[in-house]
């Protein structure tokens, strides 16, 4: 299966009109040859990470935490479950139920797609993670050991200056928690290094859609990325036959914050998260 790298996959997906292109703000709080943490905004189901990818430098290459349901073909009816309820609406799933023949065409493509995520991800050098919440022994020893090894692999990365992406609210916005659990992965990273003499720097990144980017806004994102698209609809405008306002997918780099503590405290940890989270919403707000 053909198959891109990191740089090419940028590359192409920052020329071909085959998603949003997003304006990057703030590439000079992105401290260089040293050791970095993008802390970004996401969703479950929702492409971030992919924004973030475009909207960074580069270079060096980020490597990104991935859902081990995403690199391993284990779990493939999962993705396509995933992929099924993400990419296509109630409404056209329905339409394709209808007939024998429109459905197996639409389980053809989603089973294409899940497998080409499947091995592109694997191409790519990301850290993988379980982010499940198992409650068999053997499923809990299993994370245990993958979330281990992402840990490890961190560190490695962090160590040789190669940044790396989280994202600190497990799959929510800061407003949709009532009662949090923090993820503490950032500032336990941090003080890690901070053993090692390197002060990580931990830089807020901010990914604003308007409108939100779904299953209804998509198409208008990648149209508005087509020149005479806009141009046409610009002149549609221009003659008040019908107006249009662009849709704007912007990614803002905060300046870089740090935590050096080489013996923090379980509660040092969850008020640094704390303080990122709302400073993310905060700004994800304006």
């Amino acid at each position: 299966m053909l198959t891109l790298s990191y740089s090419s996959a940028v590359k192409f997906l920052r020329t071909i009109p085959l998603c949003p292109k997003p304006k990057s703000k703030g590439w000079e709080n992105i401290p260089k040859n040293e050791p970095v943490i993008f802390v970004y905004n996401h969703i479950v189901l929702r492409a971030e990470p992919v924004w973030l990818a475009i909207g960074a430098p580069a270079k060096p290459e980020v490597r990104f935490f991935t859902d081990f349901k995403l690199a391993d073909p284990k779990n493939l009816p999962i993705l396509k479950k995933d992929l099924q309820a993400s990419v296509f609406t109630k409404k056209f799933q329905e339409k394709a139920g209808r007939f024998r023949w429109t459905k197996a065409a639409l389980e053809k493509v989603v089973d294409g797609l899940a497998r080409y995520i499947i091995a592109q991800t694997n191409r790519f050098d990301v850290i993988i993670a379980n982010l499940d919440y198992p409650t068999e022994k053997e499923e809990i020893s299993n994370k245990f050991k993958t979330n281990l090894k992402a840990l490890k692999k961190c560190v490695r990365c962090l160590e040789k200056d190669i940044p790396i992406a989280i994202a600190p609210s497990g799959g929510k916005t800061y407003e949709e928690f009532e009662n949090p659990v923090y993820n503490t992965t950032i500032p336990t990273l941090a003080s890690r290094l901070y053993k090692k003499g390197k002060a990580v720097k931990i830089v807020p990144s901010i990914i604003k859609e308007r409108p939100v980017i779904d299953q209804s806004t998509y198409w208008r994102y990648v149209s508005d990325r087509i020149i005479f698209y806009r141009l046409f609809r610009q002149t549609l405008k221009f003659f008040k036959i019908k107006s249009y306002k662009r849709p704007t997918l912007t990614i803002e780099f905060l300046p870089h914050l740090t935590f050096e503590k080489t013996n923090p405290s379980k509660s040092e940890k969850v008020e640094f998260v704390k303080n990122l989270l709302q400073l993310i919403y905060e700004n994800l707000k304006k």
